[in-house]
């Protein structure tokens, strides 16, 4: 990481060229250094930012791999489930003619009992 440099005695000398005693524009100056020093350390430069959008395209690419997986399972299991509801839907037609057909030759075998008796 590149670090900026701050030049004590020219501030130093700023300093004491505006009026300042000498002893307290170099105790300025070296405290002023500190500071910046300090700020600098965590300052993100743009090898940290390439880097971190590096992982982070990274990391969305996996994230993107899990959910298509997680989206090809739930289309399987769609898809199984329909393949049941269909099943189930073909044995209610089959259960709902078989109840009609039943329905209506039991209502023949009592319209003929009925009427063969001469009950009505």
């Amino acid at each position: 990481m590149a670090m900026a440099t701050f030049d004590t005695l020219k501030f130093a000398n700023t300093l004491k060229a505006a009026g300042v005693p000498d002893k307290q524009a170099e105790a300025q100056a070296v405290a002023f250094a500190e500071v910046i020093q300090l700020n600098l350390k965590d300052l993100v430069t743009k090898d940290d930012l390439a880097a971190t959008s590096k992982d982070m395209r990274h990391e969305m690419k996996e994230i993107e791999q899990r959910l298509a997986a997680k989206i090809d399972g739930v289309v399987t299991e769609l898809k199984a489930e329909n393949v049941s509801v269909r099943a189930d839907m073909r044995i209610l037609r089959w259960m709902i003619g078989a109840t009609a057909s039943g329905v209506v030759i039991l209502i023949g075998m009592l319209a003929r009992l009925l009427f063969s008796r001469g009950g009505i």
